[in-house]
């Protein structure tokens, strides 16, 4: 009798099919890395853009820079969460840390999804707010 396990080969192919999967990560990190970079740019720009057009000595276009720059803050925090989510995802291994770990993990995930959906209708209420201010009034007549 053969002691091979039939599931074995159902198992390798498992496990060869969620390691691509994983690896299919890398180059997704490396590009939010680098959009993380030019988001950077683009927030010290706008400071600058502010600072020598004297755009801040208006009232009402320092509230919208003000809104851009959290809009922008909220954005990055965002790409964060999910990039580290992402790393810490791509190196749990369940075989090194056992079971109380991956619950804990899981725990975890949870708690960044309610974040990242906070952070989701913060961004969506700055966009707003932004659109109502930039938006030129109403005139009265009926």
């Amino acid at each position: 009798m053969s002691d091979q396990n039939p599931d074995a080969g159902k198992s390798d192919e498992f496990d060869v099919a969620h390691r691509l999967t994983r690896l299919a990560q890398i180059p997704m990190l490396i590009g939010l890395s680098v959009g993380m970079v030019l988001f950077l740019i683009t927030f010290f720009v706008d400071i600058y853009d502010a600072v020598a057009t004297y755009e801040f000595l208006d009232r009402k276009k320092t509230i919208l820079l003000i809104l851009n720059l959290l809009d922008m803050v909220f954005i990055a925090n965002l790409v964060v969460m999910v990039a580290n989510n992402t790393y810490n995802t791509f190196r749990l291994k369940s075989s090194a840390h056992g079971e109380g770990f991956i619950k804990e993990s899981e725990r975890a995930y949870r708690r960044m999804k309610h974040r990242i959906v906070s952070t989701i209708v913060i961004i969506s209420s700055i966009h707003v707010l932004s659109e109502l201010l930039e938006s030129p009034p109403c005139s009265g007549s009926t």
